[in-house]
C-alpha cells in the first residue's frame, strides 16, 4: 500500500505545481481603459488596377481611425513581446515576407501599425503598457507583370496585435464590406493608323522650321472605364521636336519631316502624352494631328512618308 499512496502524493505534488504556474503567468497582463478586446475595420471598396502598372506598385490603402489614442490598451508586469501577426492571408509574395498574396491573383496586401509592417515582434519590458495613438492600415500592392485577377477581396481577421505570451490581450484588424478589384486597360480598334497628308508644293513653305498642311486624325481605342491612358511616339527623328524623318525609297522627298502634334503639343518622341481617363466604357478616341515641317533650307519635291509606333500605357 505505501507505494499507491507515494505515487497519490506525488500526483497531487504536480497538479499543485501547474496549477500554481498557470495562475502567475495569467496575472501577468491586465486591460487598459477599454477593458477589453478592441476591434478595428477597413474597408477598400471598388479597387480600380490599371493594366500596365508595374509589379510592385502601390495601388490603394485604406485606415482606421485611433485606435486608443493616448490610452492604455493593455499592461504586462512581465516582461514580454509585443506581435503583429497576419491571419486572413498568410502566404508570403515574391516581394517580401510583409507583402501576402490575396485571394485575387496579382493583388498582395501589406500590413501596418505605425512604423511597423506585419510580422513583427517587438521585446517589451516588465510594467510597459501599449497604447495604439496612430490608426492601423493595409495597402494593396500589384504583384503581378500584365493584367491581375477581378472579383471580390475575402473578408475577415487581417491580424492580431497582442502580447506574447498572453495572446488574449490583443487588438484585432478586420476587412470588412465588399472590396472588388476591378482591372482596367483599353484594346485598339485598329492595329495601324493610316494617315493621308494633303499634297503640298514647295510655296507652301516660308523656310526652315515651317509647317504645312495639317490633318487631324485620331487613335481609337475601347475602353474599361476609369482607364487612365497615356500615349508615347517612337520613330526615327528628323532632328527637331516631334518631326519624324522621311522613310527612306526611290523618288522621296528631302528637306521635309512629319510633325505630331496633340493639340497646340508638339508630341516629343519617346515622351509620354497624358490623355486623361475613359470616364465610361467604350470608345476612346486620341485626336492628334500631323503635318509637314521643313527640316532644311531647301527642300527637293518626291513622296514624303513615313511610319511611327505609338505605344499606349494605362497607369
Amino acid at each position: 500500500m505505501l507505494p499507491n499512496n507515494k505515487n497519490t502524493v506525488l500526483l497531487g505534488l504536480i497538479i499543485s505545481s501547474l496549477f500554481w504556474v498557470s495562475h502567475t503567468v495569467s496575472a501577468a497582463c491586465a486591460w487598459g481603459v477599454a477593458g477589453k478586446e478592441i476591434i478595428s475595420n477597413i474597408s477598400f471598396g471598388n479597387v480600380i488596377v490599371q493594366r500596365d502598372y508595374p509589379a510592385g506598385a502601390f495601388i490603394t490603402s485604406a485606415f482606421t481611425g485611433q485606435i486608443s489614442g493616448g490610452s492604455t490598451l493593455f499592461r504586462c508586469t512581465q516582461a514580454w513581446n509585443y506581435r503583429g501577426v497576419p491571419v486572413l492571408f498568410t502566404r508570403a509574395s515574391s516581394f517580401g515576407n510583409t507583402i501576402y498574396e490575396t485571394n485575387i491573383p496579382g493583388i498582395g496586401i501589406e500590413i501596418h501599425q505605425s512604423l511597423n509592417n506585419v510580422p513583427f515582434s517587438k521585446p517589451m519590458a516588465a510594467n510597459a503598457s501599449l497604447s495604439m495613438p496612430d490608426p492601423l492600415s493595409a495597402t494593396l500592392i500589384k504583384l503581378s507583370t500584365g493584367s491581375v485577377g477581378a472579383g471580390n477581396l475575402t473578408t475577415g481577421t487581417l491580424a492580431y496585435f497582442y502580447a506574447e505570451p498572453e495572446p488574449k490581450y490583443r487588438t484585432t484588424l478586420a476587412l470588412t464590406g465588399t472590396n472588388t478589384i476591378i482591372p482596367v486597360a483599353c484594346t485598339l480598334m485598329t492595329k495601324t493608323v493610316n494617315v493621308k497628308l494633303d499634297n503640298a508644293v514647295i510655296s507652301d513653305f516660308k523656310g526652315k522650321g515651317t509647317t504645312a498642311k495639317p490633318k487631324d486624325f485620331t487613335i481609337d481605342l475601347n475602353c474599361d472605364a476609369k482607364t487612365k491612358i497615356k500615349l508615347s511616339l517612337e520613330g526615327t527623328s528628323a532632328g527637331p521636336a516631334g518631326v519624324l524623318a522621311l522613310t527612306a525609297g526611290k523618288n522621296q522627298a528631302s528637306g521635309i519631316g512629319i510633325q505630331i502634334l496633340k493639340g497646340t503639343q508638339v508630341v516629343a518622341l519617346g515622351k509620354q502624352l497624358n490623355f486623361g481617363t475613359a470616364n465610361a466604357a467604350g470608345l476612346k478616341q486620341l485626336a492628334l494631328t500631323a503635318r509637314y515641317y521643313q527640316t532644311a533650307a531647301n527642300i527637293e519635291s518626291g513622296t514624303a512618308n513615313t511610319t511611327a509606333t505609338f505605344t499606349m500605357t494605362y497607369n
